[in-house]
């Protein structure tokens, strides 16, 4: 009999110390949320995070705050994601370069699969090709012809090494057999500023943020990365108009630390489902070529371990590190 209190009372302990997944989600989030951008502020994947924290500051009823850490190509940012308590509250609104990142490293970082906790996707999109008046360029004929006639004179900015700004660069340097020199940022919004500038000449990057600089021509936008022309773009060619076979596209996503509860991955999947149908918020970035694009969290972590792969296979050719 004393065996037996002993353990209920035990069980008990661990009741209070403990708390059941469901009563952890029901009490879930109990203060504000932190938001992660590893990106200077300005860029696309600032500008969709501010949106997104906003509409779940709503659904959730707790202050979705924004946290612009950038450096390391991402590295910062995701990494300290990673270290955060699994609690919910800190999370990761991640690119491709959350994949990318830890591929380009001699040394570890870490393992984008197994220390985190996948939520889901919420926008993907093809990018567009950006160009610096000051180059003179205003097709894709011209700036091939241009780069081969001055190799290495061309330079491309990005939001970031092992971005997918930066890859598909890459992979345009390799499909048109042409040589460019990157020239990475701490996120998409300094690299803006120096291509309006003219300080750089191109950019392979997002819509979002930019239409009124195409509008009013302090940007010439030559073609989008689809594969196909862009629904809000459609007098716009794709590059594959000019590459066949290229194409390139960009996510972003809401990632946790691994080991977050289930409950609470669940609870934050269908907050982030609900955000991105509110229609205010999926027009605005449908009018810029980005779709909303949402997914489950065994969907989101089988598609970036794919994805790993096929990054591995892309880095293979560019040889690019970082040591």
């Amino acid at each position: 009999m004393k065996k037996a209190s002993l353990m209920a009372t035990l069980g008990l302990l661990c009741t209070f110390i403990f708390p059941p997944a469901d009563a952890q989600a029901r009490d879930f989030p109990d203060k504000p949320l932190k938001l992660v951008v590893a990106y200077a502020p300005g860029g696309a994947t600032d500008i969709v995070a501010r949106m997104l924290a906003q509409e779940l500051t709503q659904i959730l009823s707790q202050s979705v705050i924004v946290e612009n850490k950038a450096g390391g190509g991402t590295l910062v940012g995701s990494d300290s994601v990673r270290r955060a308590p699994a609690d919910g509250h800190t999370l990761l609104f991640g690119t491709n370069a959350f994949i990318i990142t830890p591929l380009l490293h001699n040394g570890p970082t870490y393992d984008p699969i197994k220390d985190f906790s996948h939520v889901s996707f919420t926008t993907i999109q093809p990018l567009a090709l950006l160009v610096s008046p000051s180059l003179k360029i205003q097709t894709v004929d011209q700036l091939l012809k241009y780069a081969r006639e001055n190799p290495g004179k061309i330079n491309f900015a990005s939001s970031g090494n092992g971005s997918a700004q930066h890859l598909a660069g890459e992979a345009f340097r390799n499909a048109a057999k042409i040589d460019m020199t990157h020239v990475p940022y701490k996120g998409a919004g300094p690299a803006l500023i120096d291509l309006l500038a003219g300080r750089v000449d191109i950019m392979f990057t997002s819509l979002v943020g930019n239409t009124d600089h195409i509008k009013h021509q302090r940007l010439i936008m030559l073609a989008t990365t689809g594969e196909r022309r862009g629904v809000a773009t459609p007098n716009t060619p794709s590059i594959a108009e000019f590459l066949p076979g290229y194409q390139a596209y960009t996510w972003q996503g809401v990632i946790a630390p691994a080991n977050t509860p289930e409950a609470i991955i669940t609870k934050l999947n269908a907050a982030i489902k609900k955000a991105t149908a509110i229609p205010a918020f999926y027009e605005k970035l449908n009018a810029q070529g980005m779709e909303v694009q949402t997914s489950s969290p065994q969907e989101m972590r089988t598609r970036l371990a794919a994805e790993s792969l096929e990054y591995q296979t892309l880095l293979s050719k560019t040889q690019t590190s970082i040591k």
